[in-house]
């Protein structure tokens, strides 16, 4: 009589791993998506808090009724779109080799551009709500967005960061 031989680890799996199908590493899901537009529309309400808190004729520091801030209060706009820009950016970058990166750029970008008008639109309204309410005997003494331009940096900013991290991976494998 022969002795029952023991069956072979894994033969109750079927397929075999040889044969199964590759995971889908090419798209993202809507998932990540959405999590990626819902980061940067928060960090644009929160960019647009900090400008109300902190730009010269804002709440906390300066006077509205100031010609000399006005273009102050819009260059701390700019600045606190580079600042998000690249912290954004740089996180994108960091993982190029994720799945799903031209949904990715696209959506970070596009919701970079939506997170700026977010901090514009926050920044204003609670100038509104709030104070400084300036004068109606010196137009421009509101606090508005008077250079729309600075609106543009952070988007371009997350653009230009990824472009260049690409670019110089690109040159790495070349010389490879």
């Amino acid at each position: 009589m022969r002795p029952r031989q023991q069956p072979v680890a894994g033969a109750s799996q079927y397929p075999p791993p040889v044969y199964a199908v590759p995971e889908d590493r090419t798209t993202v899901p809507p998932a990540g998506v959405l999590w990626w537009a819902g980061i940067t529309l928060l960090t644009g309400v929160a960019v647009g808090v900090a400008w109300w808190l902190g730009a010269p004729s804002g709440f906390l520091y300066g006077d509205g009724l100031q010609p000399e801030t006005w273009l102050l209060r819009d260059l701390t706009l700019a600045a606190l779109g580079l600042v998000a820009g690249l912290a954004i950016g740089g996180i994108v970058a960091a993982r190029m080799d994720a799945p799903g990166l031209v949904p990715r750029v696209v959506t970070v970008v596009a919701g970079s551009a939506l997170g700026s008008l977010a901090a514009i639109l926050v920044g204003e309204g609670l100038a509104l709500l709030f104070g400084p309410h300036g004068s109606d005997d010196l137009p421009g003494s509101v606090f508005l967005l008077h250079s729309p331009g600075a609106a543009a940096i952070w988007p371009a900013t997350v653009a230009l960061v990824i472009f260049v991290v690409s670019l110089s991976s690109l040159a790495r494998t070349r010389r490879r």
